[in-house]
């Protein structure tokens, strides 16, 4: 497991997680998508892989998040 310390001092340098499940991003290849799984720390290490539910159709695809544009649906 990761020590917190380490947590503390690599999101200090590099931020922390660019999404987060349930959010919606304009992602640069699939459009509008939605998170629905994945984790920024993985048990050994940075890990950010996550999946993603292309919002057009219904497609899950998966990989690195990047900083991708957060789409905000009001309400």
């Amino acid at each position: 497991m990761v020590e917190d310390w380490v947590k503390d001092l690599t999101e200090e340098v590099l931020g922390g997680s660019p999404v987060a499940i349930g959010h919606r991003y304009t992602h640069p290849q699939d459009g509008l998508v939605e998170v629905v799984d994945g984790h920024y720390w993985g048990r050994h290490g940075l890990s950010n892989f996550w999946y993603w539910k292309v919002v057009a159709t219904g497609e899950i695809h998966h990989g690195y998040a990047g900083d991708w544009p957060e789409v905000r649906i009001p309400g």
